[in-house]
This record gives C-alpha cells, structure tokens and sequence, in this order.
C-alpha cells in the first residue's frame, strides 16, 4: 500500500503542463477566477432568463390566438348555418373573417367537417382540403393544440390554433383556424435577448472593475510582505511592512511585524550572548594561560608559587565548569519542552534544602526551611525545579555575610504554588533590579567573581537560567531587595486542574 500511496502523492504533487497557461501572478489569477465565475453566473442567468421569457412570449401569445378562436367559433355559428342560404353566406362569412383578421393581425381560415376550406381572410391561400395537421387534431378531439410550423402559402413560419363551430345540439358544423406570423414575436424576443445581454455586459463591466480593485486590495499587501521578506532574507532585519488589506492580510502583516521584531532581537540577543560567553570564557583562559607560563618559568624551584597558581588554576577550572554547566542547561531549557509531570513540589524542595544546609553552614550562616509536608500537586519537571531553588540559594548564600541567614518556604496561595528564597544579605540597588534576569549581568564589581568569595562569583546566568525555567513551566519570578538589607525571590507556579 505505501509504493501504492507514495506514487500517487508524486502524481498529484507533479507539474501538471495541462495548466502551464495560468497565470503566475496572484492579481491577475484573482481577476482571471473573479471574471470567470462572473462569466459563468451572468452568462447562466442570462441563457435562464431569456430562455423563460421566450417561452412566455410564445405562450402568451398561443394563449391569445386561443381564446381569439373560441371567440370566433362562437360567433360564426349562424353564419355557418347552410340551412338558411337566404343569408348571402358567402358575403357575411367573408366580411366577418376580414373583420376578425384584422382584429388579431392576423389570418382567419373556416373550413368544413372534412377539412375543406371554405373562406380565409388571405387571399393567397387558394382552394384545398387541409391536412390532419395537430391544430385540428386537437379541434375534433374538443381540445385545444398549437402549431408552429412553415405555411407554404406565404412562405413563412407562423402559429397556428383551431377551434370548433359547433350547432346548436352540439356538433361540429366546421372548424376556425387563426394564424399569425411568428416574425414580430422573434422580433420582440430577439429585443428582450438584447436587452438582457446588454444588461449582462454592463454587469459585467461593473465586476471587472471591482475585480480588479479588489484583487489589487488582496495582492498588493501579499507582494509588499513578499519583498520585505526577501529584503529581510538579505539583511535588511530593520524593514517592517505596513499592513493593508482585507483583515486576513492586514493581520498576517501584523504578525509578520512582530515575528521579524522577535527574530530581531532573538538575533541580537544571540549575537550579544556570543560576545558575553566569549569574553568570560576568555578571561579565566588567559588567566590559566599566563599562570602555566609562569609556571614553566620559574615553578620548577619555587614550590610556593607552585601550589599558590595551582589553587588559582584550580578555581578557575572550576568557574569555567559552572559555566559550560550553566550555558548548557541554558541552551537546553531554551530549545526543548520539558518533560512534565504531575509533582508535589514538597519532596523536591526539601531535598535540595537538605544540600545547600551544609553549604550554608560551612558559610557562617542560619538556614532555616519552612516547607509543608504536601503541597498541591502542579505540572513540573523535577530536575529544572531543583536547579530553580539550587540557583536562587546559592545566590542567597553567596551574597549573605558571615552570620546572616537564608531561608527557604512554600506554600499555597490561591491558583499557585509560591517557592520564597530570601536572605538578609546585602541586597540590590533598585537601578539594577530591572536587568537582575539578563544574561550575563552583573550588579556592579564588588558582585563579580574576582571579588566575591574565594570559591569564584557567578558569570551572570543564574538568574537568567532560574527565569527561563520558571517561564517554560508557565510560571513567573518577582524579586524583592532593598540595598542592605536582603532580597526575597518569589517562585509562583500554576497549580495543576483537576
């Protein structure tokens, strides 16, 4: 089945050469599919309506020439009367008829029983026994029937009825036959084609033009995105398009806007992240660089300086691991999802309070946790949480002196799980809180890992890690710290629906 599947998606996907004659510009093929659908529409109605309006002009008038010739038949059964030849038959009849032909416009032909003629209005009509024709047909069966067909005598297409003169007891005493020229009813349908047709075309004007605007109104704002994404694609990542359009088109504008910001920054940001990573990076090398020069120098008989540049050595490696370290799990969190699950935060918390109390400890300082025994249950990744709360009282004892403390809490509170690290250490100055999240930050010198505590300061990720992960589970951070007197980080994750 799938060679089967495979070849008909090449089938359908291929090139077809039967539509090579479309158009390849988007406005002229809105305006080919708009003209054409108006073609079809208009050219439908007008075939429907002038089709109905034909057909109603012949019925009409077969309705007339019908009821003329019950009119007629009535009329002419005295006159049809043979037992009374006193009448001047022949003068009567042909007066009438003449009179009734000119009424209708029309001819006026009375035959007997047998078909024979015996007056017509026409003089060209000579002598002769008619033919079964449907009109008569139709008169004998006491119904009434149409014709239109070629006259012979006048050499033309014309309508033709008939009706029965009947006696006073009811039988046929002959037949009436009227007739009329089908030219003025072509005439007049052939008027009422015209007349639709030209109101079809001026229809069709009328669309043409708005197709051509309103394909102008779709395409146009497609062909400005198209070459401001191609003048991106080249470089140019300030150009922006001006959104227009229907508001399809104007919102894709929109979002195309906001992307090329996004992606803008995404490559700013990146750019600035390669030159801050570069330059930490190269800090310690040079640093552990000059130290093994010297150490080639002159660490053969100085065994003092030897194990002094190799503490160094040492903790620069170290820096350089945390680093690698931070840059990876960055990199990481950033660019994959991460695998939740349904977790009480509680087990996590106090697992990582139990690692960083010895820490705390050996720094001089109180480290006091303050963690219910079951806390709602949220959608976490255990592993990222843990790195979350490692980071935020790291940084806590870091910058804590000697006899501080740190505290670490949880709790409930409405819709979220909040995690609060604080300290009573020495604080952030609030020019600096805005930008504390930002890769590669640092608050001022006295904060930077020369001048922090011997085992090395941090490069600045910490804290844009922590926000990153809180961020990716849907969560957000809020800080708190008054220069002096300690911070307060605040960890509010949603807490799972039932």
């Amino acid at each position: 089945m799938k060679p089967f599947a495979d070849t008909a998606i090449a089938l359908w996907t291929r090139p077809r050469e039967g539509i090579n004659w479309l158009p390849r510009n988007l406005q002229a093929r809105l305006l080919l599919t708009y003209v054409t659908l108006m073609l079809l529409g208009v050219g439908s109605l007008i075939a429907w309506t002038g089709e109905r309006l034909a057909v109603q002009t012949i019925e009409q008038a077969e309705h007339d020439l019908e009821l003329h010739a019950q009119i007629i038949a009535n009329a002419l059964r005295e006159p049809l009367d043979y037992s009374d030849e006193e009448r001047g038959l022949g003068r009567s009849l042909a007066a009438l008829i003449g009179s009734y032909a000119q009424n209708i416009g029309g001819r006026v032909t009375v035959v007997d029983t047998q078909l024979k003629l015996v007056e017509t209005s026409d003089a060209r009509v000579p002598v002769h026994v008619e033919d079964d024709h449907p009109e008569f047909v139709a008169a004998r069966a006491g119904s009434e029937q149409h014709n239109i067909r070629w006259d012979e005598w006048v050499q033309e297409e014309r309508l033709f009825v008939a009706a029965p003169v009947l006696g006073e007891r009811g039988q046929p005493m002959g037949y009436v036959q009227l007739s009329i020229s089908m030219l003025p009813l072509y005439a007049a349908m052939a008027q009422t084609w015209m007349t639709i047709i030209g109101v079809g075309l001026v229809v069709l004007v009328i669309t043409v033009f708005a197709s051509i605007v309103l394909a102008r109104h779709i395409a146009v704002p497609v062909e400005w995105l198209t070459a401001t994404s191609e003048q991106i694609a080249a470089g140019h990542l300030e150009r922006r398009v001006v959104p227009a359009g229907p508001n399809e088109i104007r919102r894709l504008g929109l979002a195309f806007n906001r992307m090329a910001e996004r992606v803008q920054d995404m490559l700013a940001q990146q750019r600035e992240f390669v030159d801050n990573a570069a330059h930490e990076l190269r800090s310690p090398l040079t640093s552990i660089r000059l130290r093994i020069e010297m150490l080639q120098e002159h660490g053969e008989n100085n065994h003092e300086l030897t194990r002094r540049y190799l503490g160094q050595m040492g903790r620069e490696v170290d820096y350089l691991q945390r680093l690698v370290d931070h840059l990876l799990t960055l990199a990481s969190v950033e660019g994959h999802a991460p695998a939740l699950q349904s977790l009480d935060l509680s087990g996590v918390l106090f697992a990582t309070a139990d690692e960083v109390e010895l820490v705390a400890q050996q720094s001089g300082l109180a480290f006091h946790a303050d963690l219910p025994d079951h806390l709602p249950r949220v959608r976490a990744n255990p592993e990222q949480i843990s790195i979350v709360v490692r980071n935020l009282l790291d940084n806590a004892c870091k910058y804590t002196h000697r006899g501080g403390a740190v505290a670490l809490s949880a709790r409930a509170i409405g819709t979220s799980v909040e995690i609060c690290v604080t300290d009573t250490g020495m604080g952030i100055p609030g020019a600096a809180l805005p930008r504390i999240f930002e890769r590669f930050y640092r608050v001022d010198p006295a904060r930077s890992r020369v001048s922090a505590q011997p085992s090395g300061g941090g490069a600045g990720l910490g804290l844009s890690l922590v926000r990153a992960i809180v961020e990716r589970h849907g969560g957000r951070i809020d800080v708190q710290s008054r220069e002096g007197q300690g911070s307060a980080f605040i960890v509010r994750l949603p807490i799972e629906s039932v």
